[in-house]
C-alpha cells in the first residue's frame, strides 16, 4: 500500500495528492535495504566437541601444574625450617653448652628425646607442644602415626604449620656417618613434616630429616653421607616411604632439596654422582 501526503502550494488550497514511493533525498526513489551475508556460526555439536577437547587438555595438564606448585611450596618450607633450626641450635648452645654436654641419654629412652626437645623449644615460635602429651594427642595435632611414639620421638608444631620432630641417638654425639666434622659427631636426628598432620606423611615428599650434631644442624643425604645415601634412600627406583633395611626411602632427600631447590628426584633418577641438578640439566 502506497503512502500519500497532502502538500500545500504557495497559492493556497490543497495540491494534488502525490504518491511517494518511499523515503529518500530529493526525488530519488526509495532504495531497498542492501542484502547482508550472514556468516554461519558454530553448531551446538561443534561447541560441545571444542569444550570437550579443552577439558581433556586441562585434565592432563592441571595435575602437573598442581604438583609443581606443591613442590615449590615444600622446598620453601624446608629451607625456612632449616633456618629456624640453625638459629635455635646456636641460641641453645649459647645458653646450654655443646650438645654432648646436655645430658641426653639413649635413643630408646623417652626422657632423652623430651630433654633435647625442651632445649630447643624456648628458641622457636611453638604453636602446639606435643611433647609428653601422649601418642593420640601427637597424632591429632602434630605428626603422622610414624612419629607419634613417645618412646622414640618428641614433636612440636611451629608458627608456619611445620612440625619439628626430635630423636636422640645418645648423649655423647659419637655416631659416625661420614668423613667430615658434622658426620663424625652425630647426636641424633631432627625431622620436619612440612604440612604437619596433612598427607602424604612420606619421607622425601613432606617429611625431611637432619642430623643434630655437635657442630650444628646438618642435612641427611649429602654427597659425603656414607649411611643415608641418595642412591639407596632417595631414589625413584624404590617405593617412597618404604623401609629398606634400617632406613626409609626418602630420608636422604633433604640435602638435595636445600642445595638444588627442587624435588626432581621424584620424577627421575638423580644423585650427586650424576652431576645433574634437575631432571632437565
Amino acid at each position: 500500500m502506497e503512502n500519500t501526503v497532502i502538500a500545500r502550494v504557495s497559492g493556497g488550497g490543497q495540491s494534488n495528492l502525490s504518491s511517494l514511493s518511499g523515503i529518500g533525498a530529493g526525488n530519488e526513489p526509495f532504495r531497498a535495504a542492501e542484502k547482508r551475508t550472514i556468516k554461519p556460526g558454530f553448531t551446538l555439536a561443534e561447541v560441545l566437541i571444542t569444550l570437550g577437547i579443552i577439558g581433556v587438555v586441562a585434565s592432563m595438564s592441571l595435575p602437573s601444574l598442581v604438583q609443581k606448585q606443591t613442590e615449590k611450596t615444600t622446598v620453601a618450607r624446608v629451607k625456612k625450617a632449616y633456618s629456624i633450626l640453625q638459629q635455635a641450635y646456636m641460641l641453645t648452645v649459647q645458653d646450654n653448652g655443646m650438645p654432648d654436654e646436655w645430658g641426653a641419654t639413649d635413643m630408646y629412652e623417652k626422657d632423652s628425646h623430651v630433654f633435647v626437645a625442651n632445649k630447643f623449644i624456648p628458641y622457636m615460635k611453638v604453636t602446639t607442644n606435643c611433647v609428653n602429651k601422649g601418642a593420640d594427642y601427637a597424632k591429632k595435632n602434630c605428626v603422622g602415626e610414624e612419629f607419634a611414639l613417645e618412646t622414640t620421638y618428641a614433636s612440636v608444631k611451629v608458627a608456619d604449620g611445620v612440625t619439628i620432630i626430635f630423636r636422640t641417638y645418645d648423649g655423647t654425639c659419637s655416631h659416625k656417618y661420614g668423613n667430615n666434622k658434622y658426620l663424625q659427631n652425630i647426636c641424633g636426628t631432627i625431622s620436619i613434616d612440612t604440612n604437619s598432620t596433612g598427607k602424604p606423611n612420606i619421607s622425601g615428599q613432606d617429611i625431611f630429616g637432619f642430623y643434630l650434631t655437635k657442630y650444628g644442624i646438618y642435612p641427611r643425604g649429602t654427597a659425603l653421607d656414607e649411611v643415608n645415601t641418595m642412591e639407596e634412600f632417595c631414589t625413584n627406583t624404590r617405593t617412597w616411604g618404604k623401609n629398606y633395611g634400617s632406613f626409609t626411602n626418602g630420608v636422604a632427600c633433604s640435602a638435595w632439596v636445600l642445595y638444588n631447590e627442587n624435588m626432581d628426584y621424584l620424577h627421575c633418577n638423580l644423585n650427586w654422582k650424576s652431576g645433574k641438578k634437575s631432571c632437565k640439566k
